[in-house]
């Protein structure tokens, strides 16, 4: 055979081992998606479910090598595309007291969450992953952290868990938040900063201030997104954390361990800027943010399906304590620094 004809022999023989993975992908984002709509639940909570579901066929030879795609560049490119949804000109009518708040939460929960892990026996990397969970943006948050952490399967799992934890977090902040916010006395701005700045996940914080006010809706979805700001430098912050402490010796220079940072970071960076200066058309940032939101429900609903049902009689107690205990404490910042701030 020719050197042309080997080449597009393999090609062939790798397009039909990766397409029945691909098509689960598709199949797995898509249905999320439909049944999030119809059943109103979180749609990375119900990606996780049938990606279990796929997993307990056993069918993972078949379908790893297109699900890995989608676990890790699909997942990653998701993750990018999540730079075109920041607005500066929305994200600056809350002004510099919303940047502050929501970095004081973000570095804040990042903190407490690795301390609590650690303290719980959670392995570090673990951790950061949970927290980063709680203190951002729930599961986008989980998975962009677990991509700059080492990948491992217990890291894999991990962040399958933690996705189905913060979601049923959040649905809970979701329906109690609205009430204690009234019996706290904040008003109708103030609480929808306290919910954008303690929820974890975007949908959530919308149902929160939708249940209140339209006033509170707007402002809770502002809130949220300037947490959703801090995504690219707190995965720069516990990829470097994570290489600094894995790093064997003495004596090395504190920049000697030092990585750049993932491309997926620097692409969110990139058009979180591009779409500050209006240089992408309002059609565009609509076609990245639905591509960003398949490619992400497709990530989770792959990863889910590698690891099967089993990983869920293996999770740990001491995971849903520290889920619970950093939730708690976000949520504890988010009230001080709001009746501060706002």
């Amino acid at each position: 055979m020719t050197a042309a004809a080997l080449r597009l022999d393999a090609l062939r023989t790798g397009a039909g081992r990766m397409g029945p993975g691909l098509v689960a992908g598709v199949l797995l984002a898509v249905l999320a998606k439909l049944l999030s709509q119809s059943l109103h639940a979180p749609a990375p909570l119900i990606a996780v479910v049938l990606g279990m579901m796929l997993g307990a066929l056993g069918l993972q030879s078949q379908l790893g090598a297109g699900l890995d795609l989608f676990a890790k560049p699909g997942l990653r490119l998701g993750v990018a595309m999540m730079g075109a949804q920041i607005s500066w000109a929305e994200f600056a009518a809350l002004g510099g007291p919303a940047i502050l708040a929501s970095g004081v939460v973000v570095l804040g929960g990042l903190a407490i969450g690795a301390a609590a892990g650690v303290a719980l026996g959670l392995p570090f990397a673990e951790a950061l992953i949970a927290a980063a969970a709680c203190s951002i943006c729930g599961a986008s948050a989980a998975l962009a952290a677990s991509q700059a952490a080492p990948a491992s399967p217990a890291n894999q799992r991990t962040t399958a868990l933690v996705i189905v934890g913060v979601n049923l977090l959040s649905t809970v902040a979701m329906l109690a938040y609205p009430p204690l916010a009234h019996a706290l006395g904040l008003t109708a701005h103030q609480s929808g900063v306290f919910f954008g700045l303690s929820i974890h996940d975007v949908a959530q914080v919308a149902g929160a201030g939708a249940s209140v006010s339209p006033e509170t809706a707007s402002t809770a979805a502002l809130a949220k997104l300037a947490r959703i700001v801090w995504l690219g430098p707190a995965v720069v912050l516990i990829g470097v954390v994570l290489t600094r402490g894995g790093e064997s010796g003495a004596g090395r220079g504190f920049l000697s361990g030092l990585k750049a940072p993932p491309l997926f970071v620097l692409g969110f960076a990139a058009l979180a800027a591009a779409r500050g200066l209006n240089l992408i058309p309002p059609a565009l940032v609509s076609v990245l943010m639905t591509c960003s939101s398949f490619l992400l429900l497709a990530g989770v609903g792959a990863i889910s399906a590698k690891l099967g049902p089993k990983a869920l009689l293996e999770v740990k107690p001491r995971l849903a304590v520290m889920l619970g205990t950093v939730t708690a404490a976000v949520a504890i910042l988010a009230y001080a620094l709001t009746t501060i701030f706002f």
